[in-house]
């Protein structure tokens, strides 16, 4: 899971900062995107997509060490813009809860938001007549896998020891700021280790995100009228299994 539980203090001052201002930014655009939406409709999924994030994030899969984020799923069923939103809200209320610190809220919105904006755009973009579980699967582990190289890009040139940034050695700020010549090779390390157990927890969420999303379709297709290019209709929200 690309989050961060690393405390204030241990980011630079820049870095950190920058996350907030192009945090801010990208949710004020995604704001103004949502002028037209149907909100009777959209703000009630969205909380529940929120509640169904933190509940998951929360949940550790052993020996992986590796949390469920549900992040590609709540960009297909919400869209970029509200998956955006989603991504900013669970992030603010992990950080209130002790979760990682307030300085990295920004840094990590941007990291969820982005597995929730690809997740949604390579799902609309796979081709058609691949099954739906087949295309929610592969968004997840493409959005994951990209997710992951910016988490491993932010470790780069934070110059701090990769050792803080994981979930084991979030809470030991002793260690993060060791900021030595050994720094590259700790780098090399992480990303050694994020792309190679992580990828069973992208296969893992890709397989649940997959189950989820064809669930929904068979069910409650109009709530994927927009990937899906189902039209809304009396029998779409009816349960009819079809």
């Amino acid at each position: 899971m690309t989050h961060m539980h690393i405390p204030d203090g241990i980011l630079p001052v820049w870095l950190w900062l920058s996350g907030f201002l192009l945090m801010a930014a990208l949710l004020a655009a995604s704001l103004v995107r949502l002028r037209g939406v149907d909100r009777m409709k959209k703000i009630p999924l969205l909380g529940a997509m929120a509640a169904a994030m933190l509940v998951s994030m929360s949940l550790e899969i052993l020996p992986l060490a590796y949390h469920l984020n549900l992040s590609v799923a709540t960009g297909i069923l919400l869209g970029p813009a509200l998956g955006f939103v989603a991504a900013f809200i669970v992030n603010l209320m992990l950080a209130l809860m002790g979760h990682g610190g307030i300085t990295v809220i920004g840094l990590n919105t941007l990291l969820l938001g982005a597995e929730a904006v690809m997740g949604h755009f390579f799902f609309y973009l796979l081709p058609k007549r691949m099954p739906v579980f087949w295309r929610a699967a592969s968004a997840t582990v493409a959005a994951l896998l990209l997710a992951s190289l910016l988490l491993i890009g932010v470790v780069a040139v934070s110059s701090v020891n990769a050792e803080a940034f994981s979930h084991e050695h979030g809470h030991e700020r002793g260690n993060a700021l060791d900021h030595g010549t050994e720094a590259p090779e700790t780098v090399k390390t992480f990303a050694v280790i994020v792309l190679t157990l992580g990828s069973l927890g992208w296969i893992i969420e890709g397989t649940i995100t997959g189950a989820v999303i064809r669930f929904i379709s068979q069910v409650k297709p109009d709530l994927l009228s927009h990937v899906l290019h189902v039209k809304p209709g009396p029998e779409a929200g009816g349960g009819n299994g079809r």
